[in-house]
């Protein structure tokens, strides 16, 4: 029985995660997505003070590939073969940023970027911009997610201004083996980060 190059490479070097390193080319191909449970929401321009445009996720390179990446020892990023993110990662992350944010911070209108609107009162908002430097799995049995996010502040009087910029890394040991407890922690460590990201932003409303 044959084996893809990855799961080769996986079983060689060790990797503790990745289990059943039998897999043959002619495996069928496995997608996976974040679990996040959607609840019914709402929220009015009325009952909220702030307005937060959420970017599309931009991630560095190879990361921004339906094959869910591992990172080697060699400095090389390694795209799965038969183990693929049902979406693009971009699109996906920025979802799931997209409900968390909204749901953490109730005080906020939480919207997808959008054109600024000529409402005089709508053009004041701020703006959250995600870089992805890692979104993989390790050979050490972890997942991580690191890069940058930048908040910026746009009013009728001043334009557009760089408030803050915070750099993270979530490592975290994965809570199952395989390639499904990967894409679990790598969505629970997103989740974290978007956490991380909401508190700030609650307790800096006036920046």
């Amino acid at each position: 029985m044959q084996l893809s190059s990855l799961v080769k490479i996986v079983c060689v070097t060790g990797f503790a995660f990745l289990t059943g390193c039998s897999q043959s080319l002619n495996s069928p191909i496995e997608y996976y997505q974040f679990e996040q449970p959607i609840n019914s929401a709402m929220r009015s321009s009325q009952t909220t003070q702030y307005q937060l445009r959420i970017h599309t996720v931009n991630l560095r390179g190879a990361l921004n590939n339906r094959g869910i990446a591992i990172k080697m020892e060699n400095n090389q990023v390694n795209a799965a073969n038969y183990h693929l993110w049902s979406e693009a990662p971009d699109l996906m992350l920025s979802a799931s940023a997209h409900y968390s944010l909204f749901t953490a911070l109730p005080n906020w209108m939480v919207i997808k970027g959008l054109p600024v609107v000529t409402d005089k009162d709508q053009q004041h908002f701020y703006e959250l911009e995600y870089e992805l430097h890692q979104f993989n799995g390790d050979n050490n049995g972890n997942a991580v997610i690191a890069g940058l996010w930048r908040l910026y502040l746009t009013t009728p009087e001043q334009g557009r201004s760089l408030k803050t910029l915070h750099y993270f890394n979530e490592t975290t040991p994965l809570v199952d083996d395989g390639y499904e407890g990967l894409v679990t922690t790598l969505g629970l460590s997103w989740q974290t980060i978007n956490l991380k990201t909401a508190e700030y932003l609650k307790a800096n409303e006036n920046i």
